[in-house]
């Protein structure tokens, strides 16, 4: 197995490599459903309002929940990672399977969701689709992203 070498910046002071910045942006975007729950439990007078604005179909929102829920847990793991504990230096390699994952199961919802509206237009389903699917591209894609996944 071959190691790239990359630039000291990339590097923690433990001698780990970062992971590029923008996997945070992807694992916000996965995780938007969690974000929205969070917004709508603070803003209780309009919260299932808010709800109902974005997920007018209840199983559609606790779909993007559960793909949303394997974010959570990458989100967990690299926060703990800095710590080097010791049940996190074992899970963070299959880490990259969970945002894999997660992200070919939006996609797929994405989808089925166009589906069922017989793919109308829709400005925010497009944006969503083209997200989701340059991340999806990203993530297969990007080498430094697969190393920072490596023991």
């Amino acid at each position: 197995m071959k190691h790239r070498l990359y630039a000291l910046q990339h590097y923690t002071e433990a001698g780990d490599l970062k992971a590029p910045p923008v996997l945070l942006y992807i694992l916000l975007f996965l995780s938007r459903t969690w974000f929205l729950l969070l917004i709508s439990v603070v803003s209780q007078q309009t919260g299932n309002t808010l709800l109902q604005l974005f997920y007018p179909d209840k199983v559609h929102f606790y779909l993007g929940l559960i793909v949303g829920l394997l974010t959570l847990i990458v989100f967990l793991v690299s926060g703990r990672r800095h710590a080097q504990d010791n049940w996190t230096l074992k899970c963070w390699p299959f880490c990259f399977y969970l945002i894999l994952t997660s992200t070919f199961s939006d996609l797929s919802l994405q989808l089925y969701y166009l589906y069922l509206d017989h793919f109308r237009y829709s400005i925010a389903a497009s944006i969503q689709l083209v997200v989701v699917l340059w991340s999806f591209i990203y993530i297969l894609k990007s080498k430094h992203l697969r190393d920072c996944f490596k023991k």
